[in-house]
């Protein structure tokens, strides 16, 4: 196999509801290193000796590949989780509630027994991150990533920096928990809205968002106006904040981006009639954006480092 230079890889994963993805990461370019990328399935309802030893599993096999010690790792991690601390506060979302409270990092870095970095940052903002660096936003000085999926997630990067405040950036820079329609824009522009739609006026329930995508394809009448709705809803919530943020251009990830053919052009439509220059791109990247993300972030805290 072929062995890598550890000075210029890094490991990042992403952990997501039902898996971990881990790869060595080109620190040049945020590339994925197609030989050294592999996928564990995990129960997040399982315990946390369970939960961590099929992340430690994937990490350590990803590690083993790459031939050589590496400088850092990375991993994307759903919140609510103290990032810097390392710390999971996961808890009231039925997902890795077993491991609240507990140090993610130490146990990590113990059961691998990896002695260098170990950084966390989270999963929507890391695929804000992937795209800016090596994707749909590279050579964009200000973006704004969203993902679509189980939940809205929303992140505004400047010169690859994510922000929290400022100009048009929304509380804490999320835009979930937007105050929409009686609601928050997560109660309208994600998977469960769409599958719960579909039931409350077909009286058929949906598995899956790709089962509506489906029957869009067929030119389902309920399906089309599902997904027409939820791009006229995502225009509606990020309008205003677009507008103010002055964002060149408004990348879409998340599972649901597979369906673009049915939400974009109303997406776009909502944008335009309201004066938003904005263009939308859709990530063709899928998860190595979010594994490029955390590298990107690894590489952040190897260079303070450095500096120091």
């Amino acid at each position: 196999m072929f062995k890598h230079m550890n000075n210029n890889y890094v490991i990042g994963a992403d952990i997501g509801g039902s898996h971990i993805t881990a790869a060595l990461i080109n620190l040049s370019n945020g590339e994925v290193a197609a030989d050294c990328k592999f996928k564990e399935p995990v129960d997040a309802g399982a315990g946390a000796e369970d939960i961590l030893a099929r992340w430690t599993a994937c990490i350590a096999r990803t590690l083993a590949a790459a031939g050589k010690e590496v400088a850092a790792i990375g991993i994307a991690m759903p919140g609510p989780f103290d990032y810097p601390g390392g710390i999971s506060l996961i808890k009231g979302v039925a997902k890795y509630e077993s491991l609240y409270g507990m140090n993610i990092r130490e146990t990590l870095a113990a059961s691998l027994g990896f002695r260098s970095g170990i950084y966390f940052e989270n999963d929507a903002s890391c695929f804000a991150l992937g795209e800016a660096w090596a994707g749909e936003g590279k050579g964009c000085s200000r973006m704004v990533a969203v993902t679509l999926g189980t939940g809205l997630g929303g992140t505004f990067l400047q010169d690859n920096v994510i922000l929290h405040e400022g100009k048009g950036i929304p509380p804490e820079g999320y835009i979930y928990h937007l105050p929409y329609k009686g609601g928050i824009a997560e109660d309208y522009i994600s998977s469960r809205w769409l599958l719960n739609g579909y039931h409350q006026r077909r009286g058929q329930r949906l598995a899956e968002v790709k089962d509506l995508a489906d029957l869009a394809e067929q030119q389902d009448a309920t399906a089309l106006a599902l997904f027409a709705e939820l791009g006229n809803s995502l225009g509606e919530v990020l309008a205003p904040w677009l507008g103010d943020f002055a964002a060149e251009r408004l990348v879409i990830g998340g599972n649901i981006r597979k369906a673009h053919p049915f939400f974009l052009a109303p997406l776009e439509a909502y944008l335009r009639d309201n004066g938003i220059a904005t263009t939308v791109h859709i990530s063709g990247r899928g998860e190595n954006s979010a594994l490029s993300g955390a590298a990107w972030i690894c590489s952040t805290h190897l260079n303070n480092n450095n500096a120091r």
